[in-house]
């Protein structure tokens, strides 16, 4: 009987003995299954706001005994996955981690040289650098600059070529009348007044006048008395000197 009761007693303390090594072999390996590479955030640059009570897991997704208030304010320091989740780590020994969709607030961390931004936990699209977003801006100002200057030279251009054709158009050449004649306008239809009174519609005889170029209505030569409005006939009139 003594025998016995010692052989038992081994027994027992011998699977004892095991236990504790066994668990020890399969808790690391679920910490390392459950999380993945952290990223360091700008810290106070960081901040959320929890939108419901739950508890904080440590960084193998494991509940801790601390709780996250409803609206309670905390200031990001890492970003990670758990399970395929992303989680922020509110101290920087990775013990107390939130899940990121339980919040609200930005979160920004570099991740292969990018900045990447999660807003009320979703990932916001990766910017690109300053300093191309700095180049592709000056590129645009330039670019519009560059077509401000060239309107504004094509503009000066024409204005600068129509006071040249204007000024040689109305270069007058002295008239004086052989004969009545009537006033007319670019349709060769007599008007019904001219210079602000209708006896100034026909022009008497050697009256001296300032032909403004010439045109040819309907088969014939008119001067012009002003372009585009009143004419008289060149055959009513001889060229002076």
């Amino acid at each position: 009987m003594k025998l016995s009761r010692k052989l038992v007693m081994v027994s027992v303390a011998a699977l004892m003995g095991v236990s504790p090594v066994v668990a020890g072999a399969i808790n690391p390996g679920n910490v390392v299954q459950a999380a993945s590479t952290v990223h360091k955030t700008y810290g106070k640059n960081s901040k959320v706001v929890a939108t419901k009570t739950m508890y904080f897991v440590d960084r193998s997704g494991k509940k801790t005994d601390k709780k996250a208030y409803k609206g309670g304010s905390y200031v990001i320091w890492d970003v990670t996955k758990i399970n395929g989740k992303l989680y922020y780590g509110i101290q920087t020994n990775y013990k107390y981690w939130l899940p990121a969709s339980a919040t609200k607030g930005s979160v920004q961390y570099k991740e292969n040289g990018k900045l990447v931004k999660i807003t009320n936990g979703k990932v916001v699209a990766a910017k690109k650098s300053s300093k191309k977003v700095a180049k592709k801006a000056t590129k645009k100002v330039a670019k519009k600059n560059t077509k401000k200057v060239t309107k504004k030279v094509a503009k000066k251009v024409t204005k600068k070529s129509t006071k040249k054709i204007s000024s040689k158009a109305i270069k007058p050449v002295k008239l004086e009348t052989t004969a009545k004649v009537q006033v007319v306008d670019q349709n060769g239809k007599a008007v019904k007044s001219y210079m602000g009174s209708k006896k100034n519609a026909i022009i008497g005889k050697n009256v001296k006048l300032n032909g403004l170029g010439t045109k040819t209505i309907k088969g014939k030569k008119y001067y012009a008395l002003k372009p585009n409005h009143y004419y008289i006939k060149a055959s009513a009139v001889k060229v002076g000197k």
